[in-house]
């Protein structure tokens, strides 16, 4: 089975954020066919090309059924079998639109996160979009990186975008291409501007 809670976490902060534990999205499930009654397979996770956990799922008619491993500090891995209910809310067009409700307070969510022992919603475990707690320079550095995510490019934002991506539109690449540029640039002009200002005080 999975595991859950192995201490392999990507953080930049001291405070953990939505963006920094393991979590589903029906959203995404939706997108990759894979919410199909009896269709059953593997969900997995990674940070930096490395994979820091996986579980098992099964869908249901009425629910995800999500199984997996999972420990807090100090205790034994305890086997975990869980079921994630479905609300459902009609569209404008037509047909209906599936989500969580999560197990703890019954919400209706896109997402649910494996912060702790079982996959609740962010309320739940309070936890922050990183976003929330950024300054500028932390939410451009964040909007350029996930740009180059896209680019299969490197995270660090001193090297340039020389390769498409295979399968990518060239006109898609150019254009996230001049995006990543303008955001780079935008971050580049405050950090010399607060550089310059610190220099300036120490003086």
């Amino acid at each position: 089975m999975g595991d859950i809670g192995s201490g392999n976490w990507c953080r930049w902060d001291k405070r953990t954020t939505t963006e920094e534990v393991h979590s589903v999205d029906i959203r995404y499930m939706k997108k990759q066919g894979l919410l199909e009654p009896n269709n059953s397979g593997t969900l997995s996770w990674s940070c930096r090309g490395e994979q820091t956990g996986w579980i098992r799922y099964q869908v249901h008619e009425n629910y995800l059924r999500l199984i997996y491993r999972s420990r807090s500090r100090g205790e034994e891995w305890q086997n975990m079998d869980e079921r994630i209910y479905f609300q459902r809310t009609p569209c404008h067009y037509g047909g209906e639109r599936l989500w969580f409700s999560c197990p703890h307070c019954h919400t209706r969510v896109a997402i649910i996160y494996g912060h702790g022992k079982r996959f609740l919603c962010r309320h739940c475990y309070a936890l922050p979009y990183a976003s929330q707690g950024e300054d500028y320079l932390e939410r451009m550095i964040r909007k350029a990186r996930k740009i180059r995510e896209r680019l299969d490019a490197d995270m660090s934002l001193d090297f340039p975008i020389l390769d498409k991506p295979k399968g990518m539109h060239w006109k898609t690449f150019n254009k996230l291409k001049h995006k990543e540029k303008i955001v780079n640039e935008k971050f580049s002009a405050i950090f010399d501007l607060k550089l310059a200002t610190l220099q300036q005080r120490t003086e």
